[in-house]
């Protein structure tokens, strides 16, 4: 494509707002290398990318995209046989894991995303790199101590040292004779030592190795002879423990040099699929859409706005090119819109050809074009001493050289800048020799002689923007079928010409030629202003017809809400009805306990049994449920929303097993009959969606996924305190999830565990019996619970 239109077009504005929507550095340095293209097959893949990923933002809950950083300087680290470093080491687990999600995510999408699923097959499998970094590292992204065998040793003597060390410190401290050294009866590090502080004035008197000062002076930091050999362990066990760390590292860096190759084509599969979803933001923050591809050649963008305009101030316009002309000649007022028409067909069909949405109408229509060329504004080259009219003629001269029918050519004030009558017969010999070769042309002009022409010659048809003759101000608005007037007598009076000049200037137009010509537009320019009036007038009756009929319909939703609202209250208030009753039954009961001493205790039980069955049997209407449909189990299958009769909710089905399901319900698996499942409505899966992402959205907390409850929990070496809220935590997922029994590793010991933990499941109401489990599977180490 023509460097010089992309630049005076906007394209590069357009193409700075997509680098800042692009996520990571990598997503960056594609939309920096976008260009349009001219290839039909290259132009409808990039579209259906573009398309794919904003149907994926505006369907689904959430897109696993984001928080990839650039690990190719890491890569080649590790190509180079370089020793990674930690947060090297970090950024490539992490970056390894979300590609595991994005892979997954699109591979499960496939039939909805095809081409979002065939990129995202490029991202190689890296399992063993993140089992291993998980190794290595906590979630805190802090080195394990157990990553190597030699590291838990090393660390556990370090652990001691310290230990024996402070104990040290600590007698030293304590020494009564020392006492009146101290300035602070403290311990402290320096240099990696303890140490402790010293008065200046005592540095003599105290026996050991000054490692610091204070910033006064008055305080030295002295390391005590007697703990010289303590020190020189620990910091000898800390030298290993980083020599074992690099150890550590320098076999991750060995695992990343072997899958070098996979790694970095999967960073480029993910930086594409983040630049595809940029495309689709940005398609959403300028309310864009998909045009049609043209297959008769017709340029129709209907109510087309130029992307670079403040929406709250662009007019939008309709442009057609194509069909029974393909040269479109724009006359009307200066600053009336004319050139940001024009830009707006260019830039629309540069950011088309790049694979971009662009912001018309859904009617809309785009041929492709093989280049696009523009000779907009003044480009006056003092280097080259050319004028303005040089400067364009230049221009012209390359665009006759080098089109084609298939291209796009825009002209602002074609013929411009010299003798009117002159630059007039030039614009027209030219627009002539377009006509020959085909291309497709917008000009404006304020040449009489090129309206005439146009009107007089097939294939070319004339446009103005409108003005206000009332207010003097232009609209902005085209309009296609009519050429317009310049109005400068009207704009010059706007902007303050003395009205002697203005009269005298009206006087000598009137004696031109082209003056009955000039009153001819006005008046057709008028009629056509009405009948869009008119038409406009027409539409918006239609649409509030329609707006009424949504209204209404509306409303009868309304009334239906409001009668089951009406239900569910009065099933409420029969509720507390039935509780108050309950509770003023119980307090009778109670006086009837008190009161009938003469009565044997077993008349007195058998009257308050008959009572509180009585209060027992008051029943509640039940809620209007709506009619479900059953389940086809042919159609069942695995990740489908089904709602749970029993449970009053929807679930996700994890697992097929016969006429059993696993169901998975806010985080909670349980297992369910067939007969007990239905077929979910739409809202309630889009309620339940909402509801996900407003809980996503407002905590910062984001559980790890787990496929199912645990049936066992192992808290041994642990204390009963610590212990506790796991066991709380276990019983209730396993009580929800239906799991029974289930098994509590507490270990044998000296039974202090085991007779705590037997204590507790003694005061849960839930739990129906325990015991200790056989020999082979533990004995008195491990406690069967059953609900």
């Amino acid at each position: 494509m023509n460097k010089r239109s992309l630049r005076i077009l906007g394209f590069y504005q357009v193409q700075n707002m997509l680098v800042r929507l692009a996520p990571s550095r990598m997503s960056k340095e594609i939309a920096r290398r976008l260009k349009p293209v001219c290839e039909a097959e290259e132009v409808a893949r990039s579209l259906n990318d573009t398309e794919e990923a904003y149907r994926c933002l505006q369907s689904e809950a959430s897109v696993p995209m984001g928080g990839i950083v650039d690990i190719r300087p890491a890569l080649e680290k590790a190509r180079r046989d370089v020793t990674l470093e930690g947060q090297d080491c970090i950024d490539i687990w992490n970056n390894v894991r979300r590609y595991g999600d994005i892979r997954q995510y699109f591979m499960d999408k496939g039939e909805e995303y095809p081409q979002l699923a065939e990129k995202a097959e490029g991202i190689g499998d890296f399992s063993l790199i993140s089992h291993k970094m998980a190794g290595v590292f906590d979630q805190n992204h802090q080195i394990r101590d157990n990553a190597s065998p030699e590291l838990m040793r090393l660390r556990n003597r370090i652990v001691e040292l310290e230990r024996q060390t402070k104990r040290y410190v600590t007698g030293v401290l304590q020494n009564k004779e020392y006492q009146k050294y101290f300035q602070d009866a403290l311990v402290t590090v320096r240099n990696n030592r303890y140490v402790v502080p010293i008065k200046q004035e005592y540095r003599h008197a105290f026996p050991g190795i000054v490692h610091d000062t204070s910033a006064s002076g008055s305080t030295l930091y002295i390391e005590p002879l007697a703990i010289v050999n303590a020190n020189n362990d620990l910091q000898a066990a800390r030298i290993g423990e980083t020599k074992e760390i690099e150890r550590i590292f320098r076999r991750l860096t060995a695992l990343v040099s072997g899958q070098y190759e996979d790694l970095m084509d999967s960073t480029k599969c993910v930086a594409t699929l983040e630049f595809t979803f940029a495309k689709a933001q940005l398609a959403q923050q300028m309310k864009a859409c998909r045009p049609a591809v043209s297959q008769k050649g017709i340029v129709r963008l209907v109510q087309a706005r130029h992307p670079l305009i403040d929406a709250k101030a662009v007019v939008p316009n309709t442009i057609v090119l194509g069909g029974e002309y393909r040269i479109l000649l724009i006359t009307g007022s200066n600053t009336g819109g004319k050139t940001v028409s024009m830009k707006t067909l260019g830039l629309l069909v540069l950011m088309h050809q790049a694979g971009l949405f662009i912001p018309v109408g859904e009617d809309s229509e785009l041929p492709i074009f093989r280049d696009v060329f523009s000779d907009i504004g003044d480009e006056q080259d003092i280097s080259q001493n050319l004028s303005t009219f040089s400067s364009h003629m230049k221009q012209i001269v390359y665009i006759l050289r080098h089109c084609t029918a298939d291209d796009l050519i825009l002209a602002d004030e074609l013929g411009s800048g010299t003798d009117p009558a002159e630059g007039s017969a030039i614009a027209i010999a030219v627009l002539d020799a377009l006509y020959r070769k085909g291309s497709y042309v917008m000009v404006t002009t304020h040449y009489n002689d090129l309206k005439n022409y146009a009107y007089n010659t097939p294939g070319i048809e004339n446009g103005h923007v409108e003005f206000d003759e009332e207010t003097l101000r232009p609209t902005y608005k085209l309009r296609i079928g009519a050429a317009g007037s310049s109005h400068a007598f009207s704009i010059s009076e706007r902007l303050g010409m003395p009205a002697e000049i203005l009269a005298k200037a009206k006087e000598l137009r009137s004696k031109a030629q082209d003056v009955d010509m000039e009153a001819i537009l006005t008046k057709l320019n008028s009629q056509s202003k009405r009948m869009d009036e008119e038409q406009a007038e027409l539409e918006q009756k239609l649409a509030d017809v329609r707006r009424i009929e949504d209204e209404l319909r509306r409303e009868k939703e309304k009334v239906s809400a409001k009668r089951q609202d009406i239900i569910d209250s009065s099933r409420r208030e029969a509720f507390d009805l039935k509780r108050n009753l309950r509770v003023e039954a119980e307090r009778i009961i109670r006086e009837l306990k008190q009161q009938s001493k003469d009565s044997s205790d077993k008349e007195k039980a058998k009257a308050i049994d008959q009572a509180r069955r009585a209060i027992q049997q008051i029943s509640l209407p039940d809620k209007e449920k709506p009619r479900r449909d059953p389940v086809d189990p042919s159609q069942l299958k695995v990740g489908q929303s089904v709602f749970i009769n029993s449970l009053d909710g929807l679930g996700t089905v994890t697992e097929i097993n016969g006429k059993k399901l696993t169901v998975s319900v806010r985080g909670m698996t349980v297992r369910v009959k067939l007969q007990d499942v239905s077929a979910p409505y739409l809202d309630e899966i889009k309620r339940e969606e909402q509801a996900e992402r407003k809980a996503s959205a407002s905590s910062s907390f984001r559980p790890i996924r787990t496929a199912s409850v645990a049936t066992e929990l192992n808290i041994i070496g642990k204390t009963y305190q610590e212990a506790l809220p796991d066991v709380e935590k276990f019983l209730d997922q396993a009580l929800a999830a239906g799991f029974s029994p289930v098994r509590i590793i507490h270990g044998k010991g000296s039974g202090a565990l085991r007779r705590q933990i037997h204590e507790f499941l003694d005061s849960q109401p839930f739990v129906k019996k325990y015991a200790l489990d056989d020999v082979e599977g533990g004995g008195a180490g491990v406690t069967l619970v059953y609900f």
